[in-house]
């Protein structure tokens, strides 16, 4: 090879190594500040949904010792009242009655933004006790089955939120009669199975559309736990959500 040869081939060799090197470069720190970019946002989102749950227990807790004592007391003041007159007794009978039913659609409301249970009992007592609410509540037959360890408090309660969120919307949209909910350990893994027999829906349009903020909430929180979700439905087969949840995140 000539000297002129040479020296061009090295210069080419040169310049090809140099583009090489600014491309991986470039490349690297692209994926370096995605990185940085979604634990931010990820870090973010922890953030926002901790005190969202900070604030549901503390309303939780005044709706539960403030406004629930209130109409205890209420009603005792009804009771205590000595009355002849047989329509006035009947009004008195109906406003008790409505009193229980206000009582109880606070339950409902304080358990839903924080079931005290969760904090007591943990999770499987927490999950039985809101399958129960909703089997006395509306006409579809829940299968539970359970078989996790104890789960740190934040795991605890985003795989709550996931359940409550994905019943919820299985009450509100499914129209099924029958629904099947499974939490288990197998290896590291912590793998939440929930299915129902309802009508199902697109799940490419869910996402995008309005309506579908119940499976975007789903989502994030299962983000957080560094989960993946399996999602497997069509319009007219029901839905069938499994979560796979790292058991150490």
């Amino acid at each position: 090879m000539y000297p002129q040869e040479t020296t061009l081939y090295h210069a080419i060799l040169t310049a090809v190594m140099v583009l090489a090197v600014i491309i991986l470069t470039f490349v690297v720190t692209v994926i370096y500040y995605q990185k940085r970019k979604l634990a931010f946002h990820k870090t973010n989102i922890r953030a926002e949904i901790n005190a969202l749950e900070k604030e549901r227990a503390r309303i939780a807790g005044d709706l539960h010792d403030d406004l629930g004592a209130s109409l205890s007391a209420i009603k005792l003041k009804l009771q205590c009242l000595s009355i002849n007159d047989e329509k006035e007794r009947k009004l008195i009978g109906q406003s008790e009655d409505y009193i229980d039913e206000a009582m109880l659609k606070l339950k409902h409301i304080s358990f839903n933004m924080m079931p005290q249970v969760l904090e007591r009992k943990g999770l499987e007592e927490a999950l039985r006790e809101f399958i129960s609410t909703i089997e006395q509540t509306i006409a579809v037959k829940i299968s539970f089955r359970y078989s996790c360890p104890v789960l740190s408090n934040e795991k605890t309660i985003h795989i709550y939120r996931i359940v409550q969120e994905i019943l919820n919307n299985i009450i509100k949209h499914a129209g099924a009669s029958s629904a099947t909910v499974e939490l288990k350990k197998t290896k590291k893994k912590i793998w939440v199975h929930i299915a129902d027999n309802g009508k199902g829906f697109n799940k490419n349009s869910a996402v995008k559309d309005s309506k579908g903020q119940g499976l975007r909430n789903i989502m994030a929180r299962a983000d957080l736990l560094n989960a993946k979700i399996f999602l497997t439905t069509a319009i007219g087969r029901g839905v069938d959500y499994l979560i796979q949840i790292p058991e150490n995140i």
